[in-house]
């Protein structure tokens, strides 16, 4: 082997620094010139079909609340725990510190500065009116709700897409099919009579058995695909058609309904309508024995919900357009006058997704997506257990007039008695507050 001489190893050592040389500026040129590989940045982490937020859209709620009265209510009745949101929220003397992408720190940090004590108190910006903002209501008017505009939101859906979200059974060969969206929507046009009579202007989200969203299981197939590996489950053909039936019967459907309701009817307060149901044992649907009635309002975030930016986005400015007062005060009400017409007992959770907010055990808050789009004070509803036997054989019994012995009570049809809660405790409030 022919051996290098000093010069060979000279002119080497020069060429391997020459080559150094061309690789670092071709790196420089690379990065400087826009061709460099980089990290690419995650997707924002988001809920099903949700968007990421436009955090500018807080900017008009600076200066608008107390250090002291965010702190209240995110402790109080948004955050499930106190721990669940120090990752994402930060408070600071003067301001909270918001992550506006959970997954990309780099995102940075929207910045909402709390109002001055020595400040006068800001009316943050909203379309609802709270009772004050609302004209007087004369003494021993009979259109108590004059002027009110409320939007009645019949849950799930009807008709032919009855099978698409399952809230549907039936027990027997010779009865009726429990249908719960063609229950609530029986109780919605009974609300919308009744309450226009008493001066309200009321809007339907859905006045018919069909859908609002124009989307279909077949059209969010991709969707269903991109939510599963973001959140790095394996996207089998079995969890993507259930969670493409999810998106549609759930995501998309009540988000539909959320830009209808903040977009146009845009009303000072909405009416969520659900019948319950006890958990069954197995698929083959029987009579269980609960039947309760509960209410709820926006709250109790997990820890998970509020890593979600738009979940995080909504959170906030449900805090910031201080929802919850007017939502606690007309479910309290609410919910006293649906246990007298519906003699049913409360319902209890046991602290994981639902929390107590006062005395009242009637009223709850809990993190649905309906109370959390609608950018109005929401009361949601969840009175009967359709599968009781009792609630089932007042549903064969249908939409009959006056009164009808039941077990040995005289009883209205439970589509009437439902709604009569409902309008009762509307005009206690509003006579009380108006």
């Amino acid at each position: 082997m022919k051996a290098f001489n000093l010069s060979s190893l000279n002119f080497l050592s020069g060429l391997i620094r020459h080559s150094l040389a061309l690789t670092v500026t071709a790196a420089v040129f690379c990065t400087t010139s826009g061709f460099a590989e980089v990290p690419a940045t995650p997707a924002p982490h988001i809920a099903r079909l949700g968007k990421a937020p436009d955090w500018s859209l807080l900017e008009p709620f600076q200066e608008t609340i107390s250090r002291e009265e965010f702190v209240y209510l995110l402790r109080h009745c948004y955050a499930h725990a106190p721990g669940d949101y120090d990752d994402t929220i930060l408070i600071q003397p003067d301001r909270a510190l918001i992550l506006k992408q959970s997954n990309h720190p780099d995102a940075g940090w929207f910045e909402l500065r709390f109002k001055n004590s020595n400040h006068l108190s800001a009316t943050p910006p909203k379309f609802w009116r709270t009772p004050v903002e609302m004209p007087d209501l004369p003494a021993n008017s009979s259109q108590p709700l004059k002027g009110i505009r409320i939007a009645v939101d019949p849950g799930h859906i009807g008709g032919k897409w009855v099978t698409w979200d399952d809230r549907h059974f039936k027990v027997g060969r010779d009865t009726l099919s429990v249908n719960e969206g063609e229950m609530t929507l029986k109780v919605a046009k009974i609300l919308e009579r009744d309450l226009t009579l008493l001066g309200a202007e009321v809007i339907l989200t859905r006045p018919t058995a069909n859908p609002v969203t124009t989307e279909r299981i077949e059209t969010l197939q991709d969707e269903a695909v991109n939510y599963l590996k973001q959140r790095k489950i394996v996207p089998s053909s079995g969890l993507i058609a259930s969670t493409a039936k999810k998106m549609f019967a759930i995501s998309s459907e009540i988000r539909s309904r959320g830009d209808l309701l903040n977009d146009s009817i845009q009303p000072d307060l909405a009416l969520c309508l659900h019948f319950n149901a006890s958990p069954a044992t197995s698929r083959r649907p029987s009579f269980r024995s609960p039947n309760h009635l509960h209410l709820l309002i926006n709250g109790c975030y997990s820890k998970g919900e509020i890593a979600e930016d738009d979940t995080r986005f909504e959170m906030v400015t449900r805090i910031v357009q201080r929802v919850y007062y007017e939502e606690l005060n007309l479910s309290d009400e609410i919910s006293r006058t649906m246990q007298k017409e519906t003699r049913l007992p409360a319902f209890h959770y046991d602290g994981t997704n639902g929390m107590a907010v006062n005395d009242n055990d009637l009223v709850w808050a809990r993190n649905l997506l309906a109370n959390r789009v609608f950018f109005c004070p929401v009361v949601f509803f969840e009175p009967y257990c359709m599968n009781n036997r009792e609630i089932y054989g007042r549903v064969q019994e249908g939409e009959y007039a006056g009164l009808r012995e039941i077990d040995g009570i005289y009883r209205k049809n439970i589509y009437q008695e439902y709604a009569d809660g409902i309008t009762a405790g509307l005009v206690n409030y509003y006579r009380k507050v108006r």
